[in-house]
């Protein structure tokens, strides 16, 4: 039955790629080359605001914008419209524009910030909880208190000062709030560069006074190029097809996908649903024992993702009135399981199954009782 559920295509085991820069090191950016044009026209006629929300779903590489666009200003600094060489009446020369907000890796501000050490640039993140081991859930007022004071200071060498807030969308309503004050009051070149991942998050007050920049989901192409840096050749086809597919557009899920074992948990489970509807609950079980033990956190969270594509990728296919489904669905048993509910039943799994693994991460419910209860959902 697996086999015909993943018909792989030949293929030689191969290399892996040299892998990714974390944002602030990365010189690649792709897929942001409207909202590039955006800032640079912006840039270009003056009219830059104080602050921009980067607003798009996570994982899609908005702080790897956000660092290339602190570079470019702390670079090039402010723009200059008043040249000490006038035309023949002794109006402003146009400088050239410039085409790319790329910094070179060898330029000393590709460096510094990279380092973390521009003196002009300060990066807000979630603190790390030593107790967890993790990052807090929230970006507490505290730390937002540290931006105003930061920007009302003089730049270093004359430019910009800029903040970049990563999952600003964590801050609770005091973190917001501290910093209305400088939006209402933003001092000359500066530049706050807000990241979030849920635009409905930030109050209403703070998104009036930020210029709102919407990122999309990275396209197949550019998504088979960042995959490829770091998967290399070890991936065929159909397993670069899996993966795609299931991350929609969003390269950090991607990447945990092929380094946390998604692909296996992937395949485990079509080979299970290859039974449906008499699921073979012995093997479920051995598979709940798998990903909801101890130290599993990765393969859990692999599963999660895996079968809420599914049932998605189903909904989705019976909404469009699409009778057969592609790789790695297109086998009949799944076109019986999309056929056998219909769409109004698919919703509502869909839904139920999002609050069934919520419920169960907020509970703090056994993962593997999770996990079995998940296969309920599609029981015919």
């Amino acid at each position: 039955m697996l086999d015909s559920l993943l018909e792989k295509d030949e293929f030689v085991a191969g290399t892996a790629g040299e892998g990714l820069d974390e944002p602030r090191h990365s010189n690649i950016c792709l897929g942001f080359e409207t909202q590039e044009k955006q800032i640079l026209d912006l840039y270009e006629s003056g009219q830059m605001p104080h602050a921009l929300i980067f607003s798009g779903p996570k994982g899609i590489g908005k702080s790897t914008f956000a660092y290339r666009v602190a570079r470019f200003f702390l670079k090039n600094g402010l723009k200059d419209n008043d040249s000490d060489q006038g035309g023949l009446f002794g109006e402003a020369l146009p400088s050239e524009p410039l085409a790319s907000l790329d910094v070179s890796k060898n330029e000393p501000t590709f460096t510094q910030v990279a380092a973390g050490g521009h003196s002009d640039l300060l990066t807000i993140e979630r603190q790390i909880d030593t107790k967890k081991g993790a990052r807090k859930a929230n970006l507490d007022v505290e730390t937002a208190r540290k931006v105003a004071p930061f920007l009302r200071m003089t730049a270093s060498n004359g430019g910009w000062r800029l903040v970049v807030i990563d999952d600003a969308d964590t801050m609770n309503r005091n973190a917001q709030n501290a910093l209305l004050k400088i939006l209402e009051e933003p001092p000359k070149n500066t530049l706050l560069i807000l990241i979030t991942h849920r635009l409905g998050a930030m109050i209403p007050t703070i998104r009036s006074r930020c210029r709102t920049i919407n990122c999309q989901p990275l396209n197949n192409d550019h998504m088979k190029t960042l995959l490829g840096k770091v998967a290399g050749s070890t991936l065929s086809n159909d397993e670069e097809s899996m993966i795609l597919s299931m991350s929609s557009g969003q390269i950090r899920k991607a990447i945990d996908l092929y380094e946390q074992g998604g692909l296996e948990i992937l395949t485990e489970l079509l080979s299970v649903c290859g039974s449906w509807p008499q699921f073979p609950w012995v093997t479920i079980h051995q598979m709940a024992d798998n990903v909801g033990r101890a130290g599993q956190d990765s393969a859990y969270k692999a599963f999660e993702q895996s079968f809420l594509w599914l049932a998605e990728t189903i909904t989705l296919a019976k909404a469009k009135n699409i009778i057969s489904l592609d790789k790695p669905l297109n086998s009949g048993v799944f076109a019986s399981m999309m056929a056998h509910y219909s769409l109004e039943q698919w919703l509502n799994i869909c839904e139920n199954l999002k609050q069934h693994f919520d419920q169960a991460r907020v509970s703090n419910l056994d993962k593997r009782q999770a996990v079995l209860r998940a296969f309920a959902h599609l029981s015919a």
